[in-house]
Formats: structure tokens, C-alpha cells, sequence
């Protein structure tokens, strides 16, 4: 069986804030943490192919020399293509870890949805985060999300998103940069416990798909970026904060936008 471990680290155990995220000894250190305790879990549970696409910043966060068992680590954030996703249909199913909540949501740890700058992201009409995204990319090869791990509020979303997915919740939310953690080894605990069922076909939630035509609008806040957006790219402005995007599928509508944010960030 194979799975695909997309990482984050705002969701992590004891991360609770951007600082610690970015770069940070820290930061890195937890991800190990619980990164280590979900491979772990899934080897000990009968999962032994799988593969980790690092999600978060440059994609180069994972401890290479750290990691306990013999995995593949996808590096430097390769480009989605319309036909690739960070993964395809060889994949089973998916797991995410140290994930958070969207943009805006109240209460919730490190809200955002890739960045700060976005307000809101929707792929036909539904309001999605990282979590619905990437489960949606997930879902345009058939591939199901089944685990996530992360702050409470983030879960909560998740469970929302993609019933009948497991979650590990191994901090509870507290406002913006603030939470209640548990300790490493406790929620390494939990999430190598979770993380070893997954190989049962009979708990897997179905994938989620959204069927194409794809229409992907972002709302966008007031910055620098999004002047840089409407100069070079206008045609895809339907109002002052909003763009649209339209594609045969969610991969190549996300695959489309990265492109044009990658070409006007550097003009």
C-alpha cells in the first residue's frame, strides 16, 4: 500500500507562532516529532511505501537525517501539473500533517490558507483551506484524504470538510498565537496510534472530488502582491480583491494560479 504525508509545521505540536514556524530550530524539531510518530504508526500498521511531499515555505524542512525509517521526501516544492499533483493515482490514500485552519477563521491557531494574503479561496463556490485543497488535488486522481494532524480548530475543519476522516488534535486553540499543547511524546503517542489503522480500506472516507468545469476564485487582500497580480495579469480580476481561474479540473485550476503568482512575485 502506498501513501502520500503532505507536512506542514503551523499545525504542529507546540508551534505557536509564525516565528517558531519559519525556520526555526524548533519548528523543525517538532515537525520530526510528529512527522517520526506518523511513519512510525503507518510501518507498524502494514503501510511501508510512502512518500513525503514537504508543504511548507521553500520545502525544505524535513530532516532528512532524522527521519527513522526509509521513506522518499519530496523537496523544493516541485510545481503542480495538471496531471500531477504533488501525487497521482499510484498513491492509496493521503495523510497531512501539522496542518491548521483557513483564513478568517475565529479562535482558531495560525489561520491562513497558504498565505496571509489570501482572504479566501473557493473552487466552485466552496470555501476551501489547505486542508479542502489539497484534499481536493488528492481527489482529482482518486486519491482519499484519510488522516490529518494539528491544532483543534484546524481538525474540527477538516472533519467538516471530509467526513469520516481521522484526525489528531495535539493542541487545543486559544486565539491567533495561542494554545493549550501537549507534550511531544503525548501527542507522538497519539498520532503513531491513529496513524497505525490506516491501512483498513473499511474506514477510509471516499475522496473528494469536485467535479470539472473548475472555477477557482481568490479573494485577496489589500498588499503589494495583489497590485503586482492585477498589473501583469488583469484579465483575471472579476472585481478590486477577487481573481478567477477556470480549468478542467482542481489540480490544473491550482497548478494555473500558481504559475501566474510565481511570474508576477518576481516582476
Amino acid at each position: 500500500m502506498k501513501i502520500m504525508i503532505r507536512s506542514d509545521i503551523e499545525g504542529v505540536t507546540g508551534v505557536t507562532t509564525y516565528a517558531q514556524a519559519e525556520n526555526s530550530v524548533f519548528g523543525k524539531q517538532m515537525l520530526m516529532n510528529d512527522l517520526n510518530a506518523c511513519i512510525d504508526g503507518l510501518i507498524s500498521g502494514g503501510i511501508k511505501d510512502i512518500v513525503i511531499y514537504d508543504e511548507h515555505t521553500d520545502g525544505r524542512n524535513v530532516d532528512l537525517c532524522s527521519l527513522e525509517h526509509n521513506v522518499r521526501v519530496i523537496c523544493g516544492k516541485p510545481p503542480y501539473r495538471p496531471d500531477w499533483g504533488g501525487l497521482d493515482s499510484s498513491f492509496d490514500c493521503m495523510a497531512m500533517v501539522g496542518f491548521h485552519a483557513k483564513s478568517g477563521v475565529e479562535g482558531a491557531l495560525l489561520p491562513h490558507s497558504y498565505s496571509r494574503k489570501n482572504l479566501d479561496i473557493r473552487i466552485n463556490g466552496i470555501s476551501v483551506g489547505e486542508i479542502g485543497m489539497e484534499a481536493a488535488i488528492a481527489g482529482d486522481f482518486g486519491v482519499p484524504l484519510v488522516f490529518v494532524t494539528g491544532d483543534s480548530a484546524g481538525m474540527e475543519e477538516a472533519r467538516k470538510q471530509i467526513p469520516g476522516v481521522k484526525t489528531v488534535t495535539v493542541k487545543e486553540a486559544m486565539g491567533e498565537f495561542a494554545a493549550e499543547c501537549l507534550s511531544p511524546r503525548e501527542s507522538a503517542e497519539l498520532i503513531r496510534k491513529a496513524a497505525s489503522t490506516l491501512a483498513d480500506r473499511s474506514q477510509w472516507p471516499a475522496p473528494f472530488t469536485v467535479p470539472g468545469p473548475v472555477t477557482l476564485e481568490i479573494d485577496l487582500a489589500d498588499c503589494e502582491y495583489r497590485e503586482k497580480l492585477r498589473k501583469k495579469f488583469p484579465q483575471y480580476f472579476i472585481s478590486e480583491k477577487t481573481v478567477r481561474l477556470t480549468a478542467s479540473s482542481v489540480t490544473a485550476a491550482w497548478a494555473d494560479y500558481c504559475k501566474i503568482k510565481s511570474e508576477a512575485s518576481k516582476s
